[in-house]
């Protein structure tokens, strides 16, 4: 995770122009968004196998989960109809199939394993990512990633406006697209563990915007 956010996200955003998560005519970024919700949608729906003991395994989400997924599926929906400049006529049944497929999952299909249910909400991480990028280029010269090291220090305030941003807004961003899908995979994790996972994320935003900041020059 910690390269695809400091290497192949950056390029795929370099890549991708200067347009923002929530501009119209982005026909395979909208597609690729509601199909990474769809997914998550399909392994919450889905059954959970019972443990070899009996027991059957702990609920999708736990409290700490609910409010960021939610948000994050809702950042996700929104930014995706928005990329495919959809109608409303065409969102609500949409919306509908979307839950209809999430009843069929639910009764028709068998318990998903763990490592299905880590394959589905991988789309939903890594495309989410490239959304982070667009919005860190707001913050960091419009698209350019024109901020170099020598820029920073010649420039402390703009340097302290940037740290601030990832301090802030990567910590909510981590919440609502990464933790909250894992969780719903499966349980894992204490608060120590996605601590350090969150400062190596962090590290690697660093690491990215520093490197395509020396390409912007």
């Amino acid at each position: 995770m910690a390269g695809w956010v400091a290497i192949a996200s950056p390029l795929l955003f370099r890549a991708g122009g200067e347009k923002g998560p929530f501009d119209p005519d982005q026909p395979l970024q909208g597609v690729l968004r509601l199909g990474a919700v769809l997914c998550v949608v399909i392994c919450l729906a889905a059954r959970r196998p019972v443990q070899p003991d009996g027991q059957a395994e702990p609920p999708a989400l736990n409290w700490a989960a609910v409010g960021p997924l939610t948000g994050g599926l809702l950042l996700l929906t929104i930014s995706g109809f928005v990329a495919l400049d959809a109608s409303s006529e065409v969102v609500l049944p949409l919306l509908i199939a979307v839950l209809v497929v999430g009843v069929v999952v639910h009764f028709a299909l068998p318990p998903l394993p763990l490592l299905a249910r880590r394959a589905l909400v991988t789309p939903f991480v890594m495309i989410a990512a490239a959304i982070y990028w667009n919005v860190i280029a707001q913050v960091t010269g419009g698209g350019g990633f024109r901020l170099t090291p020598a820029q920073a220090i010649g420039d402390p305030h703009t340097a302290e406006l940037i740290l601030g941003f990832l301090a802030a807004f990567s910590a909510v961003y981590y919440a609502m697209l990464i933790y909250a899908p894992r969780q719903v995979a499966g349980r894992e994790g204490g608060v120590l563990e996605w601590g350090i996972r969150y400062v190596l994320f962090l590290a690697s935003i660093v690491l990215g915007i520093g490197w395509l900041g020396a390409l912007s020059t």
